[in-house]
């Protein structure tokens, strides 16, 4: 079982904050959902062929610059091509885009999820974010969610931005929660390389907030938002009345499910769930799209391989595959537990030592448990859990930090790792 990510790299404008791929050119929106149509046929005839989906994510850039009829197109051509027994389909949204007739049109082609960038309701943060909707929009979108036929939606807000007060985050999450969103999203800004905001900062004309301006922010959001109904299982992730609210798409990424990414720069992990295997690669795809286009075009086999049908040719897909996927990561088990850990940690269900030794076949030395009694004497850690570790709020807050240091401690191996002969390529993947 795998997800299914759809890139849709397109935006009406750059946010300052923001090092996603995405493109302006708008006219050419059509012309990529036609690749794009092609790329899902060229990936249902690879290595992926078998695989079953069970999540639908499109995102971006702007995914709701497409059209309802981009939309239908593009899940027609999943559900031709893969195996798909989906429990969520979800769509970005961005509030600009929004309406009661695209809400509803979403509804009826199967979409069963929606995310909005919210991102802020006050008028001067959204300006300092360069967001193409402003507070009154923002409202507008929300208010439509409420009345729209759709049980699931989550709403996205940043927090720590370059000149917001506590008054400033207080009203957002307050302001929010008065929709009752099912689900939200809670972020601290991140400098990102690349960015308008980074080089605002770097010329000294932004000034990023103090550590301690952030984390109180972020656990005055976290408060409001706990006092509201709504349960924190993931650092920035919040579920309002069970667990039928969380993200099952994002939950597979944590749970280190194998996941399929098309578009331009979007990103793959394929892996068996074997760890004594050379199974589990990691990849993207090309992050030009007119590079993207192209490959995806004009990769067909020498006459002598192809099958004429209609005015095309079957493409070769060994060959696209080749091209069109860039820097394979050959994982080995140790990396595979790493990663793992990262991800478990930062959610409330935490991390079984147990799952580390069966995946992969890996254990935590006595060091490791130093760190963990450790993080259990500062309140960090829920004691008396046998063969399982997890934060306490206080720990997720500092989550990152005390992974870090909890990772440059070296895993022990319980078997050999046959991966680690493997040459480590840096451009290229076969189907």
């Amino acid at each position: 079982m795998a997800g299914l990510y759809l890139h849709i790299p397109f935006c009406q404008q750059a946010c300052s904050y923001c090092d996603f791929y995405f493109s302006t050119r708008l006219q050419r929106i059509d012309d990529f959902v036609d690749a794009m149509e092609r790329r899902i046929h060229q990936a249902g005839q690879s290595r992926w062929a078998t695989t079953q989906f069970k999540t639908l994510y499109f995102g971006g850039g702007t995914p709701s610059l497409l059209s309802l009829h981009h939309v239908e197109r593009l899940m027609l051509a999943v559900d031709g091509a893969f195996d798909t027994d989906f429990e969520e389909i979800t769509l970005e949204l961005n509030p600009e885009n929004s309406s009661k007739e695209y809400l509803e049109g979403l509804a009826s082609l199967g979409v069963t999820r929606l995310s909005v960038g919210i991102q802020s309701l006050q008028p001067h943060i959204l300006t300092f974010m360069h967001r193409a909707h402003d507070q009154a929009g923002a409202l507008q979108c929300l208010e439509q969610l409420v009345a729209s036929p759709f049980e699931q939606w989550s709403a996205d807000l940043i927090i720590a931005n370059p000149g917001q007060t506590m008054d400033d985050v207080v009203a957002d999450v307050n302001m929010l929660a008065d929709f009752a969103p099912p689900h939200i999203s809670a972020y601290v800004l991140m400098l990102e390389e690349r960015t308008r905001l980074e080089k605002q900062v770097a010329l000294g004309r932004i000034q990023m907030p103090e550590g301690d301006i952030v984390a109180d922010q972020m656990h005055a959001a976290q408060s409001i938002l706990m006092q509201q109904g709504y349960t924190r299982y993931e650092v920035s992730s919040f579920a309002k009345g069970g667990e039928h609210n969380r993200a099952v798409h994002n939950s597979r990424y944590w749970d280190h499910q194998p996941y399929l990414g098309l578009g331009p720069s979007a990103h793959s992990l394929w892996w068996d769930g074997a760890a004594d295997n050379a199974s589990a690669m990691r990849w993207h795809e090309v992050k030009d799209l007119r590079q993207w286009m192209a490959l995806v075009h004009d990769h067909v086999a020498g006459d002598e391989d192809c099958e004429n049908v209609g005015d095309d040719y079957v493409v070769d897909i060994s060959e696209v595959e080749k091209e069109i996927q860039h820097d394979l990561e050959h994982l080995n088990a140790v990396t595979l537990a790493e990663e793992r850990i990262m991800m478990a940690l930062r959610t409330s269900d935490g991390l079984s030592t147990q799952e580390l030794a069966d995946r992969y076949q890996v254990s935590f030395a006595e060091a490791h448990y130093q760190h963990i009694e450790q993080w259990i004497a500062h309140q960090w850690a829920v004691p008396g859990l046998e063969d399982h570790v997890k934060f306490t709020d206080i720990g997720l807050d500092r989550a990152d930090a005390l992974l870090l240091d909890l990772l440059t401690i070296p895993l022990q191996r319980n078997r050999l790792d046959v991966t680690e002969s493997l040459p480590r390529e840096s451009n290229k993947i076969n189907a």
